[in-house]
């Protein structure tokens, strides 16, 4: 079996303290969001990012902690699409970087955002054994089609969203459900990216162990996000569009996929 490389445990490590260093600031403070490594406001986008990054903490614990890269290959292209969509958000809005207010921290983003998307790929197991299937004694059955489904469905509202936000953010202000500004919407997108790409990994999988990890990251970033919806629930802007539809579209797709897990975990140990 082919084990996870050093280095990307090590990168596993460096993200898992950033990404929550990221959700303790912005989920907690939201307040002090402008003084970020850009101006992250208005409080509900802080809150989102916030939210967002406990996701990012997630996948760093596999990847420092998971000794066979085998067991990684659930993260991978969700992982690799996150960190594309930052590259690229990154890169277009970097002279609105808190260079003046906050420069240790923008240094610190741009280097993390900058280097992790070039070199993660290139520290990746290659040849056939690193493709090498799950064990037999490991498998847990096939992937119900209610999920393939579900995957499917969430692949559509994450790829509309993710790319409104990338491609016309204007657009997407008018129908969110809090103002967004450019920057922050591209970088949001990340997140959709992310989920987008988790739904064609569940979709094209045979196996539930395959998937398994995979499942449980989207639940928690719909989870995550639906309670920051709702503890704020008060506070949106009655004038703008969507708030309900937001919520509402968030608590559906965390019951679905909350459904299918514990549905797959028990034909697994029922087999």
């Amino acid at each position: 079996m082919v084990t996870n490389p050093k280095t990307i445990k090590q990168t596993g490590l460096i993200q898992v303290i950033l990404a929550s260093s990221f959700v303790i600031w912005l989920l907690f403070f939201p307040s002090s969001g402008d003084n970020f490594a850009w101006p992250v406001t208005p409080k509900m986008t802080a809150l989102f990012l916030g939210a967002g990054f406990i996701v990012r903490t997630y996948i760093g614990y596999f990847l420092w902690r998971e000794p066979y890269w085998y067991r990684l290959r659930w993260q991978k292209w969700g992982n690799y699409g996150f960190l594309a969509f930052i590259f690229l958000a990154t890169f277009w809005h970097i002279d609105e970087m808190n260079w003046e207010t906050n420069l240790l921290v923008a240094h610190i983003w741009v280097v993390a955002y900058i280097v992790e998307p070039l070199i993660l790929p290139l520290l990746e197991p290659r040849g056939p054994a690193s493709k090498e299937a799950y064990p037999e004694a490991e498998k847990k059955g096939p992937v119900m089609q209610g999920l393939k489904v579900s995957a499917a469905f969430g692949l559509v509202v994450s790829v509309t969203v993710g790319g409104l936000m990338v491609i016309n953010p204007e657009f997407a202000d008018s129908r969110w459900p809090w103002p967004l500004d450019p920057f922050n919407a591209r970088v949001m997108a990340a997140f959709f990216a992310l989920t987008a790409l988790w739904c064609v990994t569940i979709y094209l999988a045979e196996d539930w162990v395959e998937i398994k990890r995979t499942v449980l990251g989207l639940i928690i970033f719909a989870v995550s996000q639906f309670i920051v919806w709702l503890v704020n629930l008060g506070q949106f802007d009655p004038a703008r569009e969507n708030n309900a539809a937001y919520g509402l579209g968030l608590g559906l797709f965390a019951v679905l996929f909350i459904y299918y897990y514990w549905k797959q975990e028990r034909a697994s140990h029922n087999a």
